[in-house]
């Protein structure tokens, strides 16, 4: 397995994303966004609490589960944010929810994120007791 295997599993699917603010861990719904760098990236902002952990901490895990509850994907990360203004402008013309918050490609504290290196792994439930064990994928 491979980095493929990770981006063919994400395209267009949601994720939770964990994330801890002190010693208390969080856990929000996200959706993933895709671009021509082949990386995951996702977007929030700063007025959030989401947004400001970030900023103090980037260090996060995605968890992208099938529909079906068939297979799971985890990925360990420290994120990075991307002023690039180009696609947060594009971002804010095309999506619905960035359009209702009304986001501006200028607003410092709109955040484009993404996953440029980690740790990643497959679980189904049958290796609910062997998780330790999987296939990492390093990238």
């Amino acid at each position: 397995m491979g980095y493929d295997d990770i981006v063919g599993f994400v395209r267009d699917m949601p994720f939770t994303l964990a994330t801890v603010d002190g010693d208390q861990p969080h856990v929000r719904a996200c959706l993933t966004v895709m671009f021509d760098d082949g990386l995951i990236h996702f977007t929030t902002t700063a007025a959030k609490g989401l947004g400001s952990q970030l900023r103090r901490n980037p260090k996060a895990e995605l968890c992208y589960l099938a529909p079906d509850f068939s297979r799971m994907l985890r990925i360990t990360t420290e994120l990075e944010e991307v002023d690039d203004r180009p696609k947060k402008q594009f971002l804010c013309e095309t999506r619905d929810y960035l359009k209702a918050a009304r986001a501006t490609a200028d607003d410092p504290d709109f955040m484009r994120m993404r996953v440029t290196h980690g740790s990643a792994w497959f679980w189904t439930l049958a290796d609910n007791l062997n998780e330790r064990n999987l296939e990492r994928i390093e990238f």
